[in-house]
């Protein structure tokens, strides 16, 4: 008679979201300092990559992929912290595969983690933070698209004259949060796609999915 190995698990019962949260809320109000001197955007460079390592401790994913993942995340550092002297070109591109290997860094990371909260059996407050934290990472996926975008077609987005591209985090959780004060406009089609995109994601995900959580964690603790 043959056995039936279950499949592997994708999701971590023992790690929890708090230190990822707190380390996310951190580089949300860090990267406003980015644009002031290089030693503070190495420093905020330098906390996301640690953001990302610990949102890879809250899975269990198996160690080949965590590995890889890890691997990714270290590349996108280097890369989005060498800069070239006298050849503004080849930074650009040194940023770009950054923002591209963060991209799907964050993609795996994200369905990762909403396949452990989907699959958690008890809601409570570590939870509740998890999905929080699925809205965070979210607004800075898009940061990082909108970089991308910006690399092929540096008008693809109305940036205001004398703003950095750290700007595009504001920019991003505006949109994320339907607030929209106009002054960050998309200019072509693939930005114009992917700001409805995040609206929708930014309007869909709260009601839907936190605020699930939200009350079958109240149904629980009655």
């Amino acid at each position: 008679m043959t056995t039936i190995k279950p499949s592997p698990k994708l999701y971590s019962l023992t790690t929890g979201y708090s230190r990822l949260f707190v380390d996310l809320v951190i580089v949300f109000f860090l990267v406003p300092f980015a644009s002031f001197k290089r030693n503070l955007t190495l420093l905020v460079s330098l906390v996301f990559l640690i953001t990302l390592l610990l949102g890879l401790n809250t899975l269990a994913l198996p160690k080949r992929i965590i590995l890889s993942l890890r691997f990714l995340a270290a590349f996108g550092f280097i890369a989005d912290v060498i800069v070239f002297p006298n050849a503004d070109y080849l930074t650009e591109v040194s940023s770009f595969i950054s923002h591209s290997l963060y991209s799907i860094f964050l993609l795996i990371v994200i369905m990762a983690i909403s396949s452990r909260i989907y699959n958690e059996k008890k809601v409570n407050l570590d939870v509740i933070r998890g999905g929080i934290c699925i809205y965070l990472l979210l607004g800075i996926l898009w940061f990082f698209f909108y970089q991308v975008i910006m690399f092929f077609d540096s008008n693809a987005l109305s940036i205001p004259e004398g703003v950095s591209h750290s700007s595009l985090l504001y920019f991003s959780f505006t949109t994320l949060t339907t607030l929209g004060y106009g002054d960050i406009t998309p200019n072509n089609a693939f930005a114009m796609i992917l700001t409805n995109a995040e609206a929708l994601v930014g309007q869909i995900y709260p009601a839907v999915v936190i605020a699930k959580l939200v009350s079958l964690y109240n149904v629980e603790s009655k």
